[in-house]
């Protein structure tokens, strides 16, 4: 079983609107509001109120700015730096990396509608410390709900008209070119035409780097809801986001394994020495990546290259991206989604004839035991130890391990 948020976007979706959805499900409000006070210190005053968007109850969050705060003028930042204020401060890692995805996701998006290299589009519509703002906050209350990832309905979008950039910037059309950029993928719905800017930016980002498409309700055992609403309180529509949270069989969980999303990132290489690889290897699987991997390859004008692969949570996709550019020559990496299906897993542990302890890492399927595999590091010191090779320290532990498990074993 995980648990999973569904968002229900009725009337439209912002930062603060799923920000407020996720305190109105059970998100404690100060755990969550002190771990945006750690990025964006003395910048706002936060508090929630309970509000009507067409007769339907909400809560909605409001944000004024701290007129303790000693601020030295409004200025736009790049990417990089959001980025650096979040990794700066003491946050929990999934939060962190939760809310780094998202602002990267946010910053490629906005680069690729300017046409600005790499992701250094600043964020002149968007408002530097309220995307600070909202996006650790839905990272944090996502966490402190035990959230592990959204699944996101059909989004509204509101074509034609323009939506009021920034002083000192033009306007931007609806809907908003870098929000139809991250919503690739995701399915769309008209809108109002009076509806305005239904889907900002931020959210578009979150549900990006957080979320996938769910053609309805999934099947789930439902734990929580919770309203956000949005400024507006027009006629005709409730403007607020919903979020069913509920905890969801896996996919092949009556089959007996488990299935979970991950992502896959890749580069392409063609100049880099084998001594460099394996260090870049070596530093994807320190930085989290559950596997690496490199493939030769046959490239361009006839060279010899390599593809190295790392396999990873996607709450680690932001870190690994970094390591991939830090360590190698790749001026690119890919990632794609991909579910992984797993058996359940459990280590024993077995004596062996001739002295020594080894650990077996056990794999069970619909409650058997189909796999036993000893762990070689182990088998290696015991081997060492008692003047024997690996391969008759490895032969006994499989033999004991058989022993005690047992071919089909059973709980």
């Amino acid at each position: 079983m995980s648990r999973v948020a569904f968002v229900d976007v009725i009337g439209g979706a912002a930062g603060d609107m799923l920000l407020a959805a996720l305190l109105d499900a059970g998100a404690p409000e100060a755990e969550v509001l002190a771990a945006v006070e750690r990025v964006v210190p003395g910048r706002f005053v936060v508090r929630t109120e309970e509000v009507r968007r067409a007769g339907l109850r909400a809560r909605f969050l409001r944000v004024e700015p701290d007129s303790s705060f000693a601020s030295d003028g409004a200025r736009s930042r790049s990417i990089e730096d959001l980025i650096a204020s979040v990794e700066r401060v003491d946050l929990v890692a999934a939060v962190r990396d939760a809310a780094v995805a998202v602002l990267r996701r946010l910053g490629e998006a906005e680069a690729r509608v300017h046409g600005v290299a790499g992701d250094g589009g600043s964020l002149h519509e968007l408002g530097d410390d309220d995307t600070l703002l909202d996006v650790v906050g839905v990272a944090a209350a996502m966490h402190a709900l035990g959230v592990e990832r959204l699944l996101v309905s059909s989004v509204p979008l509101t074509v034609g008209g323009v939506v009021a950039g920034a002083e000192g910037h033009a306007g931007l059309p609806l809907p908003a070119p870098a929000t139809v950029e991250l919503l690739r993928g995701f399915d769309l719905r008209i809108a109002p035409p009076d509806a305005g800017e239904t889907v900002t930016p931020t959210a578009a980002a979150i549900f990006a780097a957080l979320g996938s498409p769910s053609n309805g309700v999934p099947e789930l055992r439902l734990t929580a809801t919770g309203y956000g609403a949005g400024a507006r309180d027009p006629e005709g529509y409730p403007n607020v986001v919903r979020v069913l949270i509920g905890e969801v069989a896996d996919a092949t969980a009556t089959e007996g394994f488990r299935e979970r999303p991950l992502v896959v990132l890749e580069a392409n290489i063609d100049d880099l020495t084998p001594e460099l690889a394996a260090d870049a290897a070596d530093a994807l699987a320190r930085a989290g990546a559950l596997d690496v991997w490199i493939t030769p390859v046959h490239m361009k004008k006839g060279r010899p290259g390599m593809i190295l692969s790392a396999l990873a949570e996607p709450s680690s996709e932001a870190r690994l991206r970094r390591v991939f550019f830090e360590t190698t020559t790749t001026f690119g990496v890919r990632s794609s989604l991909v579910r992984r299906a797993e058996l359940e897993r459990t280590v024993e542990a077995v004596d062996l004839p001739d002295g020594g302890r080894v650990r077996i890492k056990v794999g069970w399927l619909g409650g058997r035991v189909i796999s036993a595999t000893p762990e070689h590091d182990d088998v290696a010191a015991v081997a060492r130890q008692a003047g024997l090779t690996v391969r008759q320290v490895y032969s006994e532990a499989v033999a004991a391990a058989r022993s005690l498990l047992g071919t089909g074993a059973e709980r």
